[in-house]
């Protein structure tokens, strides 16, 4: 603490080091603590009184009247000044002036009443009894306890009124006392006003830095007081946790929001509160505040006392010690589910379609800037679909808008379920709809054909009937498509660009697409004809079965017929299934054509249980893609159409491709069940080329595989594929499963798969794919040779 001295001697506190109300109060309370010290040094002075008049009697047998008369005055003053004292003390906030008054007069009449025992006291004839006197008086002076609180000016008076009278009896007599004693007398004021301003400088110091501990303490606990009120009172949870993650502090807020009482989480940790699926994100969140000290604000789901879910946000801070370690963490918490849902409407308001729930135009766009810019930057081709209903018009004018809005949101569900969940799908308004497709390769021609497979699946759902209140109403769409992988135009010029192509096809014909200001290569522009060709309903006839023996090597007897598609194009050409297949399973007229082929199927099954060229056993193979599967009517079909030519339901054998069986997911397990339920049973196709444990054989119940074709292919010219089936063979007759053996060519696959045991095989060399006419000539014959056997 910086210090400086005055003329007089005085030290004071620097100005800029210590406020002027801080001296006010180290005054007063060095003041007060002097005036509970004035009895003893009234005791010591009428001590040295009396000590005084002892040794002067010792050198004179008689007292002078002087020397009562100031023994007189020493009593009486002390009298004075103690009953003063006193009156002071008795008043419980004495006046600081009060108190200096006491301390100021106390002091100078003292100090007189030395100096005149100075005078008294010394004398020429007694040089011994001088000096102790002398030096009694320096000691009453330096012993009077209330020097160090005097003013500077009054400090001074007080010991010149004792030294001045001291050095002057003195000197007057120096020629008997030795000048050195005289210098002591000297030196010894100074010395006692050095240690007066010690001392008052070391009480100052300490009172001083009690004041501030004090006030600093003040400042503390009402700092604290008022952090505990708005605690107590702040609409805002508290929680309080300590190093073991339990709760230690819990406010009346936290219980408004989660339910529990103080007492009912003190000593827990905080899981409780949290959905225990989230658990670990709460397990972050502690690692975070506890070992790196690090604070969080979030939002998280909750769980009140009642199992209400909440959505709170919480602002948690790590506490530590004085040496930085956390030693705790305390959060507040605000329950904003409400606002959050209110956010939650208020987007769903701005950015979505109120009718469909789809997006609407403005996050549209917003989407289209993205996919833009992802063109440009990985040079992948992306594409909108600018897509209009044909016909709705007619539904609004001749049913109304209610019918009208109803069939916008059904043709919004269908349009959802055949674009991929990761696509944008939006409404533009009225019965205009987009969709975004991105990411669709570096290669312009597969593009093109992967976006013409979902116009086709989109114009299919057009298609299918929308059922409104019981009726039926029909609408198709048109399609505007936009192809792009660089930045060349923007958000608004590829909208106006689809629409362009929209107003095209709508022009040219409605229900269609059409790809803006570009044709298509020859080979993609013979599949869009193709596609065309294949979508037309009036064609379903032209779609025919053909039907491949599968022989029962025990019997030598046909068990079953394997169906192939065939199709008669408009040239009356007939395509081969594996030509069309792929366009086919892109949308929903697979399924159309494979209940066109079993109504043609069972009634051909019919023919021949008629003519008894059909036996009890003989079964029907009929290969499934997930298309049908997918159909949420595909299993009442099936049952219609067995109940409409009495076919047994173990005629019918669906097979299913090895590929296929990964991608069977709940809904599709349900459609089989309901097969199976039916008395339908399942084959499982291309087994051996891919990996697929018996096991999941067993699990998808089938007591029959066919083997892969690819393997089969490869026998004659590799042995290890030979190897592979004869072990698929064997393993099937092990576990008791029949096994088909299809692409049987050559004599010499034949043999050796007889040798094998195999029971069932298919191939060219049995018969070839054929129309039912050939069929029915191999059923004569193969009947007529078995019973000529059986009559043999």
């Amino acid at each position: 603490m910086m210090s400086t001295e005055n003329l007089l001697g005085e030290f004071k506190e620097a100005e800029h080091s210590t406020p002027r109300s801080l001296n006010s109060s180290i005054q007063i309370e060095l003041e007060r603590h002097v005036s509970e010290n004035i009895s003893s040094g009234l005791g010591i002075s009428m001590a040295g009184a009396i000590f005084l008049l002892v040794l002067e009697s010792a050198q004179n047998q008689t007292f002078l009247h002087w020397n009562w008369i100031w023994l007189a005055a020493v009593s009486l003053a002390s009298l004075t000044i103690w009953l003063w004292s006193v009156r002071i003390s008795r008043d419980n906030r004495p006046s600081s002036s009060q108190t200096r008054a006491l301390i100021t007069t106390s002091s100078l009449l003292f100090a007189a009443l030395y100096g005149a025992a100075a005078v008294i006291f010394i004398t020429p004839d007694h040089i011994e009894t001088s000096v102790f006197a002398a030096i009694t008086l320096i000691a009453l002076t330096f012993a009077w306890p209330l020097a160090h609180a005097l003013l500077p000016i009054f400090r001074h008076l007080f010991l010149s009124l004792v030294f001045a009278p001291l050095f002057i009896s003195l000197f007057s007599y120096q020629a008997q006392i030795s000048p050195g004693f005289l210098v002591f007398v000297a030196l010894t004021y100074f010395i006692l006003n050095r240690n007066q301003l010690s001392q008052r400088r070391s009480f100052s110091w300490a009172t001083g830095n009690m004041i501030k501990a004090n006030e600093h303490s003040d400042v503390v606990v009402a700092t604290s007081q008022k952090i505990t009120s708005l605690i107590e009172q702040t609409p805002l949870g508290f929680i309080e946790w300590n190093q073991e993650r339990k709760i230690i502090g819990w406010n009346p807020a936290a219980t408004t929001i989660f339910g529990y009482a103080k007492e009912e989480v003190l000593g827990r940790t905080t899981e409780f509160l949290f959905d225990k699926k989230k658990s670990f994100l709460l397990q972050q969140v502690e690692n975070d505040l506890f070992l790196f000290g690090k604070d969080f604000t979030g939002t998280a789901e909750n769980v009140t006392r009642d199992g209400t879910m909440i959505i709170c946000e919480w602002n948690d801070t790590p506490l530590f010690d004085a040496a930085m370690n956390v030693v705790g963490a305390a959060s507040f918490v605000e329950d904003v589910t409400d606002r959050v849902n209110l956010e939650t409407r208020i987007k769903q308001q701005a950015y979505f379609d109120p009718l469909t729930g789809l997006p609407n135009r403005h996050r549209l766009m917003e989407e289209l800037n993205r996919v833009v810019a992802l063109a440009q930057r990985s040079q992948n081709y992306c594409s909108l679909l600018f897509i209009d209903l044909d016909h709705f018009k007619e539904i609004n004018d001749t049913r109304g808008h209610h019918y009208g809005d109803i069939a916008l949101a059904l043709f919004a569900q269908r349009l959802r379920k055949v674009i991929r969940s990761e696509e944008a799908v939006a409404r533009l308004g009225g019965d205009e709809f987009v969709v975004l497709l991105e990411n669709l390769g570096t290669e312009e021609e597969p593009s093109r054909l992967q976006i013409a497979q979902v116009a086709e699946k989109i114009i299919d759902a057009a298609r299918e009937p929308l059922v409104i209140k019981d009726e039926k109403f029909r609408i198709s769409c048109s399609i505007g498509i936009v192809l792009f992988n660089d930045g060349s135009s923007d958000s608004e010029a590829i909208l106006q660009q689809a629409d362009k192509a929209l107003y095209t096809i709508k022009r040219e014909g409605k229900s269609n697409y059409y790809f803006h200001n570009q044709k298509l290569p020859s080979e993609m522009q013979t599949q869009a004809i193709l596609l065309e060709q294949l979508r037309d309903k009036t064609n379903n006839q032209s779609f025919l079965p053909y039907y491949q023996p599968i022989l029962n090597t025990k019997t030598n007897l046909i068990s079953g017929l394997q169906i192939f598609l065939r199709w008669k194009n408009p040239n009356n050409e007939l395509i081969a299934a594996n030509e069309i297949i792929s366009l086919l399973e892109s949308g929903s007229m697979i399924v159309d054509i494979s209940l066109t082929l079993l109504d043609q199927i069972f009634n051909q099954v019919d023919l021949w249980r008629d003519q008894d060229l059909w036996l009890k056993d003989q079964q029907i193979y009929f290969t499934l893609s997930l298309r049908e599967l997918e159909h949420p009517s595909f299993s009442l079909s099936i049952e219609a159409l067995l109940a409409k030519y009495s076919i047994e339901p173990n005629t019918l054998v669906f097979t299913v491709h090895t590929e296929t069986l990964p991608k069977i997911h709940n809904p599709l397990t349900l459609q089989l069940n309901s097969l199976r339920a039916l008395g339908i049973r399942f084959v499982v196709d291309n087994v051996g080329y891919q990996t697929l444990p018996i096991q999941k054989l067993r699990e998808f119940d089938v007591d029959t595989i066919r083997i892969s074709h690819k393997l089969m292919a490869e026998c004659p010219y590799m042995e290890s594929s030979w190897n592979l089936v004869k072990g698929l063979v064997e393993l099937t007759k092990s576990v008791g499963l029949n096994c088909i053996a299809p692409c049987v060519e050559e004599a010499e696959i034949h043999h050796l798969l007889l040798d094998t045991g195999c029971q069932l095989l298919q191939g060219n060399l049995i018969a070839p794919p054929s129309p039912a006419t050939a069929i029915t000539r191999m059923l004569i014959e193969r009947n007529t040779i078995s019973s000529e056997e059986s009559t043999a």
